[in-house]
Formats: structure tokens, sequence, C-alpha cells
């Protein structure tokens, strides 16, 4: 058996997590962890819940073209096989709490970078294929508080707290536990098998 990789998986992959993020984000509005120079609905600019599902589709389709040039070297097989949709559920659910917390708790951005970034940790530290784990949540951690900073840089977005490049510390352990999902929707959804 092999995975083949299905487009209107990733299409829909790419919806349901801009609808989700999107609803979050205005969570973070509500919560006034950022605001847009231009609000339209919700308090939100009208590219949020396209650029979220452009930002999506560009991490499934990154996800599936890192794991095809790093299967040899590390292990990754059950990263890329068919997944279950219980996985999705539970990952997206914890994926939108850390988000919601992340709005709530901006107030004391210490505790919660601490918060976010150890329970990152645990999760970690008892999943599977965790050297993959690990390598894609640096790099959405790393892309996304650049991609996030530049929107902050031209004027898009803006932050309550900024740390580093526009954004703060916290930002990327949202990210980091976004890599749970994305590899949760991946195999679930993307992620097909098929019998030679």
């Amino acid at each position: 058996m092999t995975a083949k990789i299905h487009i209107s998986g990733l299409i829909f992959m790419a919806i349901l997590a801009a609808i989700i993020a999107t609803i979050c984000d205005a969570i973070h509005v509500y919560t006034q962890t950022l605001s847009y120079p231009n609000p339209w609905y919700f308090g939100q600019a009208c590219w949020v819940l396209p650029g979220f599902f452009i930002a999506f589709m560009f991490m499934g389709i990154c996800y599936a073209f890192l794991a095809s040039k790093l299967h040899t070297v590390i292990h990754l097989k059950a990263s890329t096989s068919f997944g279950s949709q219980i996985e999705l559920i539970e990952c997206l659910t914890t994926f939108a709490l850390v988000y919601i917390l992340s709005g709530f708790g901006n107030f004391d951005p210490t505790v919660l970078c601490i918060i976010l970034y150890s329970t990152f940790l645990i999760r970690w530290l008892f999943s599977y294929d965790r050297m993959w784990l690990l390598i894609l949540a640096i790099l959405l951690a790393i892309g996304g508080m650049f991609a996030e900073g530049l929107l902050a840089d031209f004027g898009q977005v803006k932050y309550r707290h900024s740390d580093i490049f526009n954004v703060p510390y916290w930002l990327g352990a949202v990210y980091m536990h976004g890599a749970f999902a994305l590899r949760a929707g991946m195999r679930a959804l993307v992620y097909q098998t098929y019998h030679h």
C-alpha cells in the first residue's frame, strides 16, 4: 500500500482550517489581541478568510513536498499514511482551544508563553514521528511569525504586544500546536491509501 495525495481533500482541509482560524481570529479581535486598520466584519479585514485559505493550502503543499524529500532521512511513515477522523477532530479542537486561550490570555504574555510552549512539549513527547513533527512545528512557527510580521510591517494588522518582528513570542507556540492539526488533516483528508 502507498499513500497518494487527494487534491480535493487538500482543498477541503484548507477550507475547514480557514473557517476555524477565522472564527478564532475574530476572538483575537474581540479580546483586543490584535486589530485591523480597515475592519470589515466582526472587526476583521476582508482578506482574513481567503488569506487563511491560501496559507493552509500552502502549508499542505509544503507538508507533502517536504515529506516526500525527507522520508528516507527521518521516520515519518505514520505521518504520511491515511489517518483517522477522530485524531483530526481532537487536534482541531485542541488547536482551536490553544488559539482561543492565546486571545483571552494575551494580557500576560509571559505566562501565556510558558503555558503554550510547555503544553506543546508535553504533547510532542507523547506523539509519534516526533522528529518530523518537531521540524514541521519549527517551520510553521518561523514561517507564521514571519508572515504575520510582514503583514504588520505593511500595516495590515497590529498585535497588542509586539516582542519580535511585530508579533508576540507566544504566537510561535500557536503555530507549533497547529503542526498537530496540520498532520492530522493531511492524514485524514489528503493522504489516501491505495492497494497495488
